[in-house]
C-alpha cells in the first residue's frame, strides 16, 4: 500500500507544474527547432523501447517534441515557445524529458531503461535589437533511439540585450528523492547533467512516473551610463590668469556592472591643468579623496568598478587660462569615460573674456542686385553694330591703299609726297623728249624692221591742237615758244632718240601727240 502511495505521488509531482503550460496540439503543427525526425507514439500506445520525448499526446504538454519553454518570472505568465526580453527581467527556462517506454511491460527492463541520460541546454550571451535568439535543451543516452532529441524556444528584444545565468536557479523536478535539488551549471551548460530518480546516476526506467524537468533562471542585463561635463563657477566667463574647476559626473544606468572605469580629459590650447588638483567622489567616497593628476595623461585615470543602475562617480579638477589669451574667444574642454559597455565623451565651452583680435575683413563692393538681362533683339543690334564698324574700317583701310597707289602713280617715284609733277606741254614744231609711264611694262621684244617706207612731201605745216588732258602749267612759269621747222622736208629727230622704225610722216604731224599719262 505504501508502495502504490509513493507511486501515485510521484504521478502527481510529475503532471503538477504541467499545470502553467500551453499544450502543443497535434504533430506537425510543432514550429521550435526541434529534432531529429522519429518514430512517434500515443500516450495509449507508448513505445517498445527505450526512446525520449516522443509521445504526440501527452495530457500534461501536449507534443513532447517540444519540449522547451520560457516564461518571464511572475504569477501570470505561462510558459511558451518565445518571449520577447526587456531589460532588467527574469525569464526561467524549462526543460522535460521523459522515457517513453511501456513501464508495465520492458520500462524496467534492459531494453526500456535508459542508460546514461543526461541534459544540457545553451543560450546566447547577447540578444540584438530585433533578432529571433533561441534557448536550447537535448536530452540524451547510451541507449537510446534515436541517441538524442533537442527543442529550443525562441527570444526577441527591443534594444541590445546581455543574458546570464542567474546562479542556484539551476534545480531538478520530479516524484523522486532528487526533486528540488541543485544542478550544476557547469554540467547543464557543458557537456551535459546526469539525470535519475533518486540520484543522479543516469539510469532512467520508462513510463511517466519517472519523467521530470529542468528548470533555470537568465538575467535580461542591458549596460548603460551617462557621462556629463560641467563647470564649477558662477561666473559666465574668465580671462587671462583665471583657474576653472571642471567637474565630471559618471552613473551606471544600466543592469550589468562596469569594471575598471577610466576618465581622461583633453584640454583646449589656452589651458593648463593644475597639479595636485584632482578629487574623487562615489558610492563609498562621499566626502572625496584626493587622487593622481592621470585624468590628463594619454592612458586617463582608473576610478574603478560600479554596480549596474546604482554606481556613480564625481572628478573634479582645475585648469588655469594662460596668460597670452589675450583675445576674446571660446574654448571647448572635452572627457572621455571608458567602459567595458565603449566609450562616451562630453565636453564644455569656455567663454574667454579679452580684446577683438579679429582682423578687419577687406572691403568688398556691392553686388549689383539685379545684372541687366540681354535677349535676342539686343545681341542682334550688337552684331549688327560691330559688322557695321567692321565694314567702315575696311572701306576707310582700302580706301587709303586705292589713293595711295593712285598718287605714287600720278608723282611717280622722284615725286615729293603729295605732289604732283606737272608735265610740259608738247612743242608743236619739236616734241620734248617724252616721260617714261608710271609703272611700266615691260616691251615686248620687237620685230624685224620693215624697209621705210619713203616719204612724201610734207605740206605745210598747221598750228598745234591742244594736248588731251593737259595739265595747266603754274602761273609762274611761261611756257616755251613755239619755234619754226627749219627744214620740213626731213623729219626731225629728237635728241636722243633713233630712228623710229616706223617714222612718222609728214601728214601725221598735224595729229594731236599721244597723251603718256593714258
Amino acid at each position: 500500500m505504501k508502495k502504490l502511495t509513493r507511486i501515485l505521488a510521484a504521478a502527481f509531482l510529475a503532471i503538477l507544474p504541467f499545470a502553467n503550460i500551453a499544450p502543443v496540439s497535434a504533430a506537425g503543427e510543432v514550429e521550435t527547432p526541434w529534432g531529429p525526425e522519429r518514430k512517434l507514439f500515443t500516450w495509449d500506445n507508448p513505445a517498445t523501447y527505450a526512446t525520449f520525448n516522443s509521445i504526440t499526446d501527452n495530457p500534461g504538454i501536449g507534443d513532447e517534441r517540444d519540449f522547451v519553454r520560457i516564461r518571464e518570472i511572475n504569477d501570470h505568465d505561462t510558459y511558451g515557445d518565445q518571449v520577447t526580453l526587456e531589460a532588467g527581467h527574469t525569464y526561467e527556462v524549462y526543460i522535460y524529458y521523459h522515457n517513453n517506454a511501456d513501464g508495465h511491460e520492458i520500462g524496467k527492463t534492459a531494453i526500456g531503461i535508459a542508460d546514461g541520460a543526461a541534459v544540457k541546454s545553451s543560450f546566447p550571451a547577447t540578444v540584438k535589437k530585433g533578432e529571433k535568439a533561441t534557448v536550447t535543451g537535448t536530452v540524451f543516452a547510451n541507449d537510446t533511439d534515436p541517441l538524442a532529441v533537442w527543442d529550443g524556444a525562441y527570444m526577441t528584444a527591443n534594444e541590445d540585450l546581455y543574458l546570464r545565468y542567474v546562479p542556484g536557479t539551476a534545480i531538478i523536478h520530479n516524484g523522486g528523492e532528487l526533486n528540488g535539488q541543485n544542478i550544476g551549471p557547469d554540467y547543464l551548460f557543458g557537456e551535459g547533467a546526469l539525470l535519475g530518480y533518486n540520484q543522479f546516476s543516469g539510469i532512467l526506467p520508462g513510463c511517466n512516473q519517472y519523467a521530470g524537468y529542468i528548470t533555470y533562471n537568465i538575467f535580461a542585463d542591458a549596460p548603460g551610463f551617462s557621462v556629463q561635463k560641467s563647470i564649477i563657477s558662477d561666473q559666465q566667463s574668465f580671462k587671462a590668469g583665471d583657474e576653472i574647476t571642471f567637474k565630471v559626473r559618471y552613473d551606471n544606468t544600466g543592469t550589468m556592472d562596469q569594471l575598471n572605469v577610466v576618465v581622461r580629459d583633453t584640454l583646449p590650447e589656452g589651458l593648463t591643468y593644475v597639479p595636485g588638483s584632482a578629487m574623487l567622489y562615489n558610492n563609498n567616497l562621499t566626502e572625496g579623496k584626493a587622487v593622481n593628476d592621470d585624468i590628463i595623461t594619454e592612458n586617463g585615470m582608473n576610478i574603478g568598478d560600479y554596480a549596474g543602475g546604482s554606481g556613480w562617480a564625481e572628478v573634479t579638477y582645475k585648469a588655469k587660462v594662460n596668460d597670452d589669451q589675450k583675445c576674446g574667444g571660446e574654448l571647448e574642454n572635452s572627457v572621455t569615460v571608458s567602459t567595458t559597455d565603449g566609450n562616451k565623451t562630453s565636453s564644455v565651452k569656455i567663454v574667454i573674456e579679452g580684446e577683438d583680435c579679429t582682423p578687419t575683413p577687406p572691403v568688398v563692393p556691392d553686388t549689383p542686385s539685379e545684372i541687366v538681362k540681354t535677349g535676342p533683339v539686343e545681341i542682334t543690334i550688337a552684331v549688327i553694330i560691330i559688322l557695321g564698324i567692321g565694314a567702315g574700317g575696311f572701306y576707310f583701310y582700302r580706301t587709303r591703299k586705292t589713293l595711295k597707289t593712285v598718287k605714287s602713280a600720278v608723282s611717280g617715284p622722284e615725286g615729293g609726297a603729295g605732289s604732283i609733277a606737272p608735265i610740259a606741254p608738247i612743242a608743236p614744231t619739236e616734241p620734248t623728249e617724252p616721260q617714261a609711264p608710271i609703272n611700266p611694262i615691260a616691251p615686248e621684244t620687237p620685230a624685224a624692221p620693215e624697209a621705210p617706207v619713203a616719204p612724201e612731201a610734207p605740206s605745210a605745216p598747221e598750228a598745234p591742237s591742244a594736248p588731251v588732258n593737259p595739265i595747266a602749267p603754274q602761273p609762274s612759269e611761261t611756257p616755251a615758244e613755239p619755234q619754226t621747222q627749219a627744214n620740213p622736208e626731213s623729219p626731225i629727230t629728237p635728241a636722243g632718240f633713233s630712228a623710229p622704225v616706223n617714222p612718222i610722216t609728214p601728214k601725221d604731224q598735224d595729229q594731236t601727240p599721244p597723251n603718256p599719262l593714258a
